[in-house]
């Protein structure tokens, strides 16, 4: 049988639709996922034991214009899964009923398990209470065996060892104090300091070089007389160490004891960093503390006098802005590492917001820095007048690049958990000559 020219003609053109409606729908959720690549549970890389939903996300944005920015050939080189700048994201389980899990329907995120005990991170929001429920164990043993005084104070991102049952709290104690005997043992211990000399070259920052060394920036402030403000010198040369820590010039009737409890360290690791044979100091020596920081806390009259100097000089009427909307959930000063666990000078604020929330600039500047930086992960520096520096740290992506002018309030960067971080928030800085200070005095 013979089909009619006008029926072939009709099929042929539906045929056309369809298939421009299909290239179409395509494209744009191609669009939709551009820089994000679905990886299935065939690991190669040693990450299978880490990620036990089946598959993650493995963003990839963010590193593809980190290559555009530097200026590199992207089509010439591929992403890695190790590379610094891909992120990956395990696709949260769905609960019995079919539908995701939820940050805020857990207390507790579940990372290791062994016969005994399982480890747990402490999510926003979590209580022993929530956490005794959810596991059948006894808030008496869960504080038994983590050694916990105050079953009211837990910390988002702490670490919490649970018992499988109600007989193996003795064994669990058990293994947290021998990692927290280990723990100490290492913090006693510090590597003989080394220094290298580093030239300056045009373009470096100090935030740059930091990062180059896997140093904290903390301690290339506290190894040289320079600040983020100062005009690096071409041809200048900085003190670079092979460990973070400052140096300092012993004044007189200074111990090592009384320096280490200064700085929140162990005695032992500043005779260890030193190659001392003995803890006698002498008068106008230099002294290399291993993971101290410098900040400004001598006194709450100088603390006082630099805020309002910093306030003043960036704006008499507006000062610093937040630079987000959030609550905190870690203060500056002295705490423990809520990763790390150990004992630590925060030179910052914490501020606990979603993941892709906008960040703004707090006041008006330059950005001399935006891209990854060791622990900070994805972070922004900008330089404002009178050599004060603001950081945002976490992003989950950047929105300006160095060079840029920015004005206050200006969008910045997006909330993220990048580096060594335990939820989404912002670590915000302010520096004044290179020095932190408490971002509550001049926030407003």
């Amino acid at each position: 049988m013979k089909i009619p020219k006008k029926i072939k003609k009709c099929f042929l053109v539906l045929l056309l639709a369809i298939t421009v409606i299909f290239s179409y729908t395509c494209i744009s959720f191609a669009a939709k996922r551009a820089g994000t690549l679905w990886y299935a549970d065939n690991f190669d890389d040693g990450y299978a034991d880490e990620f036990s939903g089946g598959y993650v996300v493995v963003d990839a944005i963010d590193a593809r214009s980190k290559y555009e920015w530097e200026g590199a050939d992207s089509q010439n080189g591929d992403l890695s899964l190790m590379d610094d700048d891909v992120e990956l994201i395990e696709e949260g389980a769905p609960e019995e009923d079919g539908s995701p899990a939820s940050e805020d329907q857990s207390a507790e995120r579940a990372d290791v398990v062994s016969g005994d005990w399982k480890m747990i991170t402490v999510e926003a929001g979590g209580t022993l209470s929530k956490i005794s429920e959810s596991n059948g164990i006894s808030i008496e043993n869960i504080m038994k065996a983590n050694e916990l005084t105050d079953q009211h104070k837990l910390r988002e991102g702490q670490t919490l060892y649970i018992p499988v049952s109600e007989d193996t709290a003795g064994v669990t104690l058990e293994y947290v104090r021998k990692l927290k005997d280990e723990a100490v043992a290492k913090l006693k211990h510090a590597l003989p300091v080394e220094v290298t000399d580093y030239v300056i070259k045009n373009g470096d920052t100090l935030w740059q070089i930091a990062n180059t060394f896997n140093l904290d920036v903390n301690t290339i402030f506290g190894c040289n007389k320079v600040s983020e403000g100062d005009v690096l010198k071409v041809g200048a040369i900085i003190k670079i160490p092979n460990q973070d820590g400052i140096f300092v010039t012993v004044k007189s009737g200074q111990t090592v004891e009384k320096l280490a409890k200064e700085y929140d360290i162990y005695p032992e690791a500043i005779m260890s960093a030193n190659s001392m044979t003995d803890d006698s100091l002498k008068q106008g020596t230099s002294l290399f503390l291993p993971g101290a920081k410098v900040a400004i806390t001598e006194s709450v009259g100088k603390t006082n006098a630099v805020a309002s100097k910093v306030k003043n000089t960036v704006s008499a009427k507006k000062g610093f802005g937040w630079p987000v909307a959030g609550k905190i959930s870690s203060s500056y000063g002295r705490r423990r590492h809520p990763v790390r666990g150990s004992r630590d000078f925060h030179t910052g604020i914490d501020i606990r917001a979603p993941r892709g929330r906008t960040i703004v600039a707090s006041a008006a500047g330059k950005v001399v820095h935006s891209g990854w930086m060791g622990g900070y992960g994805r972070t922004i520096v900008i330089s404002h007048p009178g050599n004060v520096t603001t950081l945002y740290g976490h992003c989950s992506k950047l929105l300006v690049k160095v060079g840029t002018s920015v004005k206050r309030g200006q969008a910045i960067a997006q909330v993220g958990s990048t580096g060594v971080s335990t939820g989404n928030h912002v670590h915000f800085e302010v520096r004044s000559g290179g020095r932190p200070m408490n971002p509550i005095t001049v926030l407003r």
